[in-house]
């Protein structure tokens, strides 16, 4: 990572409250949404203006013409950067000092050069120590069921018409963490319900190569979590699955968490599948949420995105909780 002096002052910051008190500190994290620290490298590939939050040891501070700075090592020992403050606590004052920051950054272009803005700041054994007192516990996980050996396949081939395909397994640390959101988000869901939901989410979402946290935002679109929802075009389960989709993947119970989750995401990575591009690409991924939606014969037809107000509401809605899922603003 470049050595960066931050010398200009940054205009239209997101606030210039102080975080005095660990409370403070955490409150602004939460308004800002972020829920855990970057690594420092994730600053250079970075385009925009974005709120982060990072580690480091506060080295010293500086000012000049009424212009504030403070001085930040990072946990390489190497990287060091200068960072704009309205204010400095003085408690950053004194000798070095290990920390977390909730930095502004703003970048024109990745090569460019890059203004930051201290916008709150907090010790690191406080928030560190908070955040081990308050780690989110795993729900506990459904009685496993028998189930018949299945083949492994690639992603992107297909098994046999009736098959079934066996899912990748993820870390039970990160279901437990989706399934305490999707339990909060439905609290009508039982431990296991929620548990079992988030399994198959981040297991599908592996076996397929798709990012769990868009599939979260499609199944918060199609149905709140709720697994006996029904639409009036009798699209059914948390998926909102047609029955021409279950005969298709095999499907013998749509109510089924797993069997519906596992039809949703492998119909959502043969429509990303469908269209060129990049997989991060907001077109493609367009395309891909329009086809599921409307149907590849509709985007077909129209050559993109249909003029149906239904589906392009549908693509705006899922993107907007995909981005606060990922930790940015809709």
């Amino acid at each position: 990572m470049k050595k960066w002096l931050v010398l200009a002052a940054v205009f239209g910051i997101v606030g210039n409250s102080w975080a005095q008190s660990l409370n403070d500190y955490l409150a602004l994290r939460k308004e800002n949404q972020i829920s855990k620290s970057s690594r420092v490298d994730a600053l250079d590939d970075f385009v925009g203006r974005k709120v982060f939050e990072l580690k480091c040891i506060v080295t010293g501070s500086l000012e000049v013409d009424g212009k504030k700075s403070i001085y930040v090592r990072y946990a390489d020992n190497k990287t060091e950067q200068g960072i704009n403050a309205t204010t400095v606590p003085d408690w950053l004052k004194s000798g070095e000092v290990a920390a977390r920051l909730l930095v502004v950054v703003t970048k024109a272009e990745k090569n460019g050069n890059m203004e930051i803005e201290l916008l709150g700041a907090a010790s690191e054994s406080e928030v560190s120590t908070y955040e081990a007192a308050h780690a989110p516990k795993p729900a506990p996980p459904v009685k496993a069921t028998t189930k018949a050996a299945t083949p492994t396949v690639k992603r992107g081939s297909m098994p046999s018409r009736g098959g079934k395909v066996a899912r990748v397994k993820g870390d039970p640390r990160i279901v437990g963490i989706y399934a305490n959101f999707i339990k909060n988000y439905n609290k009508k869901l039982s431990n296991g319900q929620a548990y079992e939901i988030a399994q198959a989410i981040i297991d599908w979402s592996l076996t397929y190569d798709i990012d769990a946290r868009l599939v979260v935002a499609v199944i918060i679109t199609e149905s709140d979590f709720n697994p006996g929802c029904i639409s009036r075009a009798n699209a059914m389960g948390l998926g909102q699955l047609m029955a021409e989709n279950c005969s298709e993947y095999g499907i013998t119970n749509v109510w089924d968490a797993n069997q519906n989750l596992y039809g949703t995401v492998r119909q959502l990575r043969e429509h990303l599948d469908r269209y060129p591009g990049a997989e991060s690409d907001p077109n493609k991924l367009a395309l891909m949420l329009a086809a599921y939606n409307a149907g590849p014969g509709a985007v077909k037809r129209f050559g993109g995105v249909p003029p149906y107000r239904e589906t392009q509401n549908y693509i705006k809605r899922v993107f907007s909780r995909y981005r606060q899922l990922c930790g940015h603003r809709a």
